[in-house]
């Protein structure tokens, strides 16, 4: 099992409930329609601290079988969707795939 972190900001000219909101009630039927593959999605949203400004807004983690799951998933027109629909919540996008090694 591989799983993706993706990790970005949420666009600057929305308000963090506008941008959390469409991320969560809207973004995740898209995930779910444009990665088939996709074995599990979640999505962990970062927790506003007063004494503290965190290095991103959200951070997603999406599970798949392999790397080929990977490779079909993240090629062709659902993922040319699956773009366009991050454009409308979030900026600064970055992801890493990797390998869970559960400690305790």
């Amino acid at each position: 099992m591989l799983k993706i972190i993706a990790t970005f900001k949420f666009r600057p000219d929305l308000s963090r409930e506008e941008a959390q909101a469409y991320w969560n009630d809207t973004h995740n039927d898209v995930v779910r329609r444009c990665l088939p593959e996709c074995r599990k999605y979640v999505q962990n949203v970062s927790v506003p601290v007063r004494s503290r400004s965190w290095p991103y807004d959200g951070i997603s983690e999406l599970w798949f079988d392999d790397m080929e799951s990977i490779k079909r998933s993240f090629s062709g027109p659902l993922n040319d969707e699956l773009v366009a629909d991050e454009e409308k919540f979030a900026v600064d996008k970055n992801w890493v795939i990797v390998t869970e090694n559960p400690v305790f």
